[in-house]
């Protein structure tokens, strides 16, 4: 197994944390029949989890238009804006051996981890609280029971709670202009340089996300030899607060330069009962058959994003909506040279192979 990576400004030096330094975690191919394999077709129905649902205070319409008036649904750790460019209708496009990824690869499955051995929760928390007030706050801890905004570990230590973290309303992009900005690229250059958030990051991309995706490689039967992956570093994170009414729109990723030779990987960090809102998508190219992701903090949603559209709902809750997404592109299928002419992006991707 080899590693490299390509960094960009404003991002950290060598890793912070060793992959050996940790138990490797078992994966297995989407089509494993065992009650433990980690990857697993996305077909819950929707009302299926059992769990009772925590009621958060009533909130008028009113309330949620004032709350939204003016303002984007997320708040993200990176920009990646696509214009249109005249070179564009002559690019060749990317170069690729083979021109589409496996059909079963495509497919949306949900992969689950060790929140406990990969606790990103738990980093994005760190992460938070050391960007300060420039992206926003926690609720004060005093407060206790459901709403609280810590919860007390095993050890008997305080942790702080994402769902309750606080994004100041100018924050939001198109509710600012220079101030929206600011907090976009003040959360963005914390993240890139967050040593032990990119160390966790790297750890679950290299014990789980790429041993699974190369699993899943070879049950489909297209590859057995070492196999290089591209993935994208650092991931992007969201912060979806509430209430709003406020909305991600339908796209697919093609549309901001994404290959077809990716698939795109979908974390949530909060609990989506709490939230109430999750990412939605089309289970196929042009299926039109839009449905929720129900996955939960230690499980990740995988699908074809390239070409799938998604969107994400208003949060009509009281509660913040976290969570990380990125992109894995695959040796065979993906140009890691190609860009699409008028594009703009400010993370960059490291290398696995495997």
């Amino acid at each position: 197994m080899r590693r490299s990576g390509r960094r960009t400004a404003g991002q950290p030096g060598p890793r912070a944390a060793s992959a050996a330094a940790a138990a490797a975690t078992t994966t297995a191919p989407a089509s494993s029949p065992a009650p433990a394999a980690d990857v697993a077709p996305a077909t819950a129905a929707p009302g299926e989890d059992a769990r009772p649902q925590p009621q958060p205070p009533a909130v008028s319409k009113a309330q949620a238009a004032k709350a939204a008036k003016g303002q984007q649904a997320v708040l993200r750790s990176s920009t990646h804006r696509a214009a249109y460019s005249r070179g564009r209708k002559a690019d060749p496009g990317p170069a690729v051996a083979h021109a589409a990824l496996p059909a079963s690869l495509c497919e949306q499955a949900t992969l689950r981890y060790d929140s406990a051995t990969h606790d990103l929760r738990g980093a994005v928390v760190g992460l938070l609280e050391r960007a300060g007030s420039g992206v926003g706050r926690f609720e004060d801890l005093s407060r206790d029971g459901d709403n609280g905004s810590s919860i007390s570990g095993s050890g008997g230590e305080t942790r702080r709670r994402l769902e309750d973290f606080r994004v100041p309303a100018e924050a939001l992009r198109g509710s600012g202009g220079s101030a929206a900005a600011a907090a976009q690229q003040h959360l963005t250059l914390a993240l890139a340089a967050d040593a032990p958030f990119l160390a966790a990051f790297e750890h679950l991309v290299e014990m789980v996300v790429v041993p699974s995706l190369k699993a899943r490689l070879v049950t489909a039967g297209a590859c057995h030899a070492p196999t290089t992956f591209y993935y994208q570093y650092p991931p992007t994170l969201r912060l979806q607060p509430g209430p709003s009414s406020r909305t991600v729109r339908p796209h697919s990723d093609a549309e901001y330069g994404h290959q077809r030779g990716e698939i795109n990987c979908w974390m949530p960090l909060t609990d989506r009962l709490l939230t109430r809102t999750t990412l939605w998508a089309e289970s196929h190219e042009g299926a039109g058959d839009d449905h929720p992701f129900e996955v939960d903090v230690g499980e990740i949603a995988l699908f074809h994003g390239t070409v799938c559209k998604h969107h994400v709902p208003a949060n009509p809750s009281e509660w913040t909506r976290a969570s990380l997404d990125f992109r894995v592109g695959i040796e065979g299928y993906f140009d890691p040279s190609w860009s699409m002419k008028g594009t703009k992006q400010d993370h960059g991707r490291r290398t696995m192979r495997l």
